[in-house]
């Protein structure tokens, strides 16, 4: 039996996908735990959560990170930086 691709498959539009839909979100830093590699963050709407941080590291408390499945992919500027 032979299996014809979906043309629709290879197609983004307004659903997510696994591909490109995926969205990162900045989150500031609040607390860090260098030996386990993890980081206390807060969103912009206050929601706190534990991210891996060992892709960007260091991190300091303040930083603003680019997280995504809660893993840090990217360090945005810090407000520590934006200040100077």
């Amino acid at each position: 039996m032979t299996f014809a691709p979906d043309p629709a498959a290879d197609m983004c539009g307004s659903e997510h996908c696994i591909t490109c839909g995926d969205d990162g979100v900045p989150i500031t830093v609040l607390d860090v735990d260098d030996r386990r590699g993890l980081a206390l963050c807060e969103d912009e709407a206050g929601q706190r959560s534990t991210v891996e941080i060992g892709l960007v590291e260091p991190v300091a408390p303040e930083d603003r990170l680019l997280v995504h499945a809660a893993v840090a992919l990217a360090t945005l500027k810090s407000a520590a930086s934006e200040a100077a």
